[in-house]
């Protein structure tokens, strides 16, 4: 039998087990209990946070034979076969790949007819920005007055290229990212069930890697797994999920704050041969800037929502007693004039490193308040004293 990802085997069954998502979860489950369900729902949020899964989770839901307080049974014959993918009256649609107007006929012309075994003829549509504008236009008498055996789950990441028209029509349910700490808390649970031996420092960087979706955080787990069996250490996640890379980035602005030109050049030469993308080491730099400038006016009991790596925050704190505020934001302006200049020219590489060298050079900011206030000074001190 083909080895099933932890991503595939740990899929959400019930609205119980969907992680960071109960604001969801409850009212899905209130509206089945007052049979209140909606004939057309829009998912939205980030990747890996249980759009598709809570789609399928509400299908299974609405077909289930012998649902337990309002969630499917996984057991009956109509929950196995939408686990398995095999339900007739359950139609999964990638928009990305069926986007045209003439996939969206033939579905207006199959909603007509009754489920074979199912309450209700359930069409998913993953990615549904991903639709033309025509195919939109086909869709919308459909999904404002579809047959009363008919529910359009659409799911998407970026509900932004939708019309509004399409919104207008669903209930839309908005999904976001998985809190480190629920998702630190589930892992714990994997690593258990797998025996898996790790630390929790590993699993708070796999947390900080995954970005809030959970999907992502499994496949990295699954990527470790494959790599150190069942004892991973600390190194060896830093080093698999390349957050090494952090490290150097933080090593180059150290030694951008210590106006160390030389040291600069090097460390920035050595990303650019490890195959590093320029833009994508502009944008990092601008990311360790602002969160230098974080710690530099925010207290630090202020700071628990942002994931640091080890030491790192140590690392900062030290760094940020050696530059102002004005001199971050010099930075960060800086950068931001290297990214407008990388997508105008073809050296980009000779871009970065003379605003790297500039950066070196910045020297902190004397407001207008300040200099009056040293003018009056010199002045009092030059005026003659009367007797």
């Amino acid at each position: 039998m083909s080895y099933l990802v932890l991503a595939r085997k740990l899929r959400p069954m019930r609205f119980q087990d969907l992680v960071g998502q109960g604001h969801i979860s409850k009212t899905l489950i209130n509206a089945i209990r007052s049979d209140r369900v909606a004939h057309a729902f829009l998912f939205t949020g980030p990747r890996g946070t249980g759009k598709t899964s809570c789609a399928r989770i509400l299908t299974k839901a609405l077909n289930c034979h012998s649902p337990v307080e309002n969630e499917p049974c996984n057991a009956c014959e109509n929950c196995l076969e939408i686990n398995q993918g095999i339900a007739t009256d359950i139609i999964e649609i990638d928009a990305a790949s069926n986007r045209g107007i003439e996939h969206i006929r033939e579905l207006r012309e199959n909603v007509k007819f009754s489920p074979a075994k199912c309450r209700f003829k359930t069409y998913i549509i993953d990615e549904v920005h991903m639709l033309t504008t025509e195919s939109f236009n086909a869709l919308l008498k459909t999904l404002e007055e579809p047959p009363s055996h008919v529910k359009f789950i659409l799911a998407t990441t970026d509900h932004h290229k939708i019309p509004t028209t399409v919104m207008s029509r669903c209930q839309r349910y908005d999904f976001t990212n998985i809190a480190s700490a629920d998702m630190v808390n589930y892992l714990k649970t994997v690593v258990e069930k797998e025996k898996i031996s790790i630390s929790d420092m590993s699993l708070n960087i796999i947390t900080k890697s995954a970005t809030g979706g959970m999907r992502d955080a499994l496949t990295s787990l699954d990527m470790l797994i494959s790599f150190s069996g069942n004892q991973i250490d600390d190194e060896k996640v830093i080093s698999i999920l390349g957050l090494n890379d952090a490290r150097e980035l933080d090593a180059l602005m150290e030694a951008v704050i210590d106006r160390d030109v030389g040291k600069v050049t090097s460390l920035f030469q050595n990303l650019v041969e490890k195959g590093r993308s320029i833009a994508r080491i502009v944008i990092d730099l601008m990311a360790v800037v602002k969160d230098l400038s974080l710690v530099k006016t925010v207290p630090t009991t202020e700071l628990k929502w942002h994931d640091f790596l080890p030491d790192q925050l140590e690392l900062y704190q030290r760094l940020t007693d050696k530059v102002t505020a004005g001199i971050l934001q010099q930075y960060f302006q800086i950068i931001l004039e290297i990214e407008g200049q990388i997508r105008r020219s073809t050296q980009a590489k000779i871009c970065v490193e003379m605003g790297l060298i500039k950066m070196c050079s910045v020297e902190s900011l004397v407001g207008v308040a300040e200099i009056i206030t040293a003018l009056r000074n010199s002045d009092k001190k030059k005026s003659p004293v009367i007797n």
